[in-house]
């Protein structure tokens, strides 16, 4: 019961960014996508810099999330959502430009989330951080832990309340 709290607020999240009808999306097409200069390496957490490369999630309850780090400021944001659990199959994609990508000092110590044994992991700290949907200004709250450059963890969360309210960091990213 306390994950589907995370799925409700990313689905949330989602449906602010992906609720387009075909004449709106006709023109900000351009506003879902990043197109920021490259500065040679994605935000900084702690003392590990993530890569300006694209990072895929592990899967949980049947989605999947790709960040394309484009600089250290802005990711391409996708969204993959499968029939099923195990995230098999094609999925249904939705995406966005995430913007002012910004790494607070303020740190966020849960455990991490093993899906494969659905447990929870040692307790980790990561940095509380906020980025911009370019395309309507909505902001993501999310926690990060960086375990190394091509290694992290993520929650998210439309709002703070929720996002403080999670009880583990649960997608785990790989760079692809």
């Amino acid at each position: 019961m306390k994950y589907i709290i995370p799925i409700i607020m990313f689905s949330l999240v989602l449906s602010t960014c992906a609720k387009k009808d075909e004449a709106e999306e006709n023109t900000t097409n351009s506003s879902l996508t990043c197109t920021g200069t490259s500065s040679g390496s994605g935000p900084t957490f702690g003392s590990v810099t993530l890569e300006e490369a694209t990072y895929l999630s592990t899967c949980y309850g049947g989605s999947k999330i790709q960040l394309a780090f484009k600089n250290n400021s802005s990711a391409q944001y996708t969204s993959y959502a499968y029939g099923d659990s195990s995230c098999s199959g094609t999925p249904s994609e939705s995406g966005f430009c995430l913007e002012s990508i910004t790494v607070s000092s303020t740190t966020v110590t849960k455990p991490v989330y093993y899906v494969d044994n659905n447990t929870a992991g040692d307790n980790v700290t990561g940095l509380a951080t906020t980025g911009t949907g370019k395309h309507n200004s909505s902001t993501l709250y999310m926690s990060i832990y960086a375990e190394s450059a091509s290694v992290f963890w993520l929650e998210q969360a439309s709002d703070q309340d929720t996002l403080d309210s999670n009880s583990v960091y649960l997608y785990k990213f790989t760079k692809q």
